[in-house]
């Protein structure tokens, strides 16, 4: 009988011993597994991080192209002197670049442009520049190509932007003091 008692004593125990052990395996398992779930979630962090990481230096890039490819540099002559001007990827830009080649004679005004009404609207959004720089090409009204050669305050006239004189060394000098002939056209001289 007592040794019956010693048995049934000792496999409670054992039965007690493994119960608890099973215990800690499955307190332990929910464990390994939230263990594991946070190492996959921290892989699957650090991956999607390293993807919007990649992805966001890959919009940089675009953006960087989409900027190059935004505007176009074309040759501006004046008066036989050779320039480069930078047109911006915009309605009006677009409509001039359309154009090419031209050729307009271009009237003097005030002493710091050059306007040659087209005839022909550019379109495009105008705004109200407080300074309007030398170099400056833009349309004013719907037809009128102006190139500016002179920098001043604007007196609240609008104009919509097409692009820019890129170097305006002896800018001024080739304008000169009257109507200048001017020829837009593809490539850099």
């Amino acid at each position: 009988m007592r040794e019956l008692l010693s048995r049934r004593t000792f496999l409670r125990g054992a039965a007690a011993a493994m119960v608890l052990g099973l215990m800690g395996c499955a307190s332990a398992a929910p464990q390994e597994e939230a263990s594991q779930q946070s190492l996959e979630t921290a892989q699957t962090d650090g991956a999607d991080q390293g993807e919007q990481e990649s992805q966001d230096s890959q919009s940089q890039e675009d953006d960087t192209t989409q900027q190059e490819e935004s505007t176009m540099q074309i040759s501006v002559t004046v008066n036989d002197v050779p320039f480069t001007a930078t047109i911006e990827d915009t309605v009006t830009g677009q409509a001039l670049l359309e154009r090419l080649p031209l050729t307009l004679s271009m009237d003097e005004l005030h002493g710091n442009e050059k306007y040659c009404y087209t005839g022909e609207p550019f379109g495009g959004e105008c705004y109200v520049p407080d300074t309007i720089e030398a170099g400056d090409l833009l349309v004013f009204g719907s037809d009128c190509l102006v190139l500016f050669y002179e920098t001043f305050a604007n007196g609240g006239w609008s104009y919509a932007r097409v692009g820019k004189i890129d170097d305006l060394a002896g800018l001024a000098e080739a304008c000169g003091t009257g109507a200048a002939t001017v020829t837009f056209e593809f490539g850099v001289r």
